[in-house]
């Protein structure tokens, strides 16, 4: 098993165990809460099962109290190999079956390759495919935003207890690279649910995820850890290292419900704020030429939410900022060492001839040995 398999894993138990380790409870109620978590059915990463018993639970809640995130990840082992002497053409032909109709099952990918005799039949196991699947990002898991449990609660009653983010397509700057034309700016936003303020708020030239990175990064400095995170099913918002990244902070994250923006109450109110108070003006400096930048925007809006922190609002009648403010003493944070290695990156790549990896586009030079 890679280590990217091995992060998703870990990722993945920390979601099972979050309600228990974020919370205080008596034996009774820790026993009922298990038994409720077990009795579900889940899409595991690197395995066909879709439960989990309560003595595995047991386990995870042992193996995160004694070694943190780095606890809930497999042991390695050695890899079966089954797979190491098949041709790679075969193999890319099976990724290949999957890319050309998801819903394809291992079963079937190997009977069409049978058909096609690129495989002897019984050659190819089910069990050996669907890890190759896995460990290649092409499960079922990988390629379809699996929708996460249900938001339910209207407020939560501290804050960063919660926070949710999205993204705003809104307006049009003039092009860096050519300035005669104009480019669209992505407006990325994260909201404190219990006090409504924005926790960070930031202009971006493209929606990648390491610009999301860059946010709760900042977001996290400033305020504390959150305690859920509640997101967009956007694929920024479901990239695998946002999951890693979440768990290692202790942070349980949600998706959104697919189409159904009532779920995402506080940040959409927020951006139709957003649309009512701020895109027009900014507009209108941009016409004129007042702003011609991604910088001078980001100054503009750092201004305007200032404002906004600082104004009642309509339904909890406080300010932000005060709201925030008044039980900010309850917030959790995290040493600054830890946060650190906690937005480190990591990723499997293959290094070319000439010592050089790519990743999210960039080109990075390698040691050479």
């Amino acid at each position: 098993m890679n280590e990217t398999l091995r992060n998703e894993v870990a990722a993945f138990r920390f979601g099972l165990i979050a309600p228990i380790v974020q919370r205080q409870l008596k034996p009774g109620e820790r026993y009922a809460l298990l038994r409720e978590i077990a009795g579900q059915r889940y899409t595991i990463p690197g395995s066909e099962r879709t439960t989990v018993s309560i003595r595995s639970l047991e386990r995870y809640l042992q193996a995160y109290e004694e070694n943190g995130f780095e606890g809930l990840k497999p042991q390695e082992r050695k890899s079966q190999g089954s797979l190491r002497n098949q041709d790679p053409e075969v193999l890319k032909r099976a990724i290949d079956l999957r890319k050309e109709l998801p819903s394809r099952s291992v079963e079937q990918v190997i009977r069409i390759l049978e058909l096609e005799k690129r495989a002897p039949i019984g050659a190819i196991k089910p069990r050996t495919l669907s890890r190759y699947f896995q460990e290649m990002g092409w499960s079922k898991r990988d390629i379809y935003s699996k929708v996460r449990k249900e938001f339910r609660q209207f407020e939560h009653d501290l804050p960063n207890d919660c926070w949710q983010a999205d993204t705003q397509h809104t307006l049009y700057l003039p092009d860096p690279k050519n300035p005669e034309k104009r480019k669209k700016v992505y407006l990325i936003a994260i909201i404190d649910d219990h006090s409504r303020r924005i926790m960070h708020a930031e202009f971006f030239l493209e929606e990648r995820y390491p610009r999301l990175e860059r946010c709760v990064q900042k977001a996290v400095l400033k305020f504390g850890v959150p305690n859920l995170f509640f997101c967009d099913n956007g694929s920024v918002y479901s990239a695998k290292q946002f999951q890693i990244m979440c768990a290692r902070m202790g942070t349980k994250l949600i998706h959104a419900k697919p189409y159904s923006p009532e779920s995402k109450g506080k940040i959409e109110k927020f951006f139709q704020f957003v649309d009512s108070s701020f895109t027009e003006e900014a507009n209108l400096l941009i016409n004129q030429e007042k702003l011609t930048t991604l910088k001078q925007l980001n100054e503009y809006l750092r201004s305007w939410l200032e404002a906004y922190d600082n104004r009642i609002h309509r339904s909890t009648k406080q300010t932000p900022k005060k709201r925030y403010e008044a039980k900010e003493d309850h917030t959790r944070h995290l040493p600054a060492e830890l946060l650190k290695n906690i937005f480190l990156w990591e990723e499997e790549r293959t290094v070319r001839k000439t010592a050089i990896i790519e990743l999210e586009g960039n080109q990075y030079d390698v040691d050479s040995s």
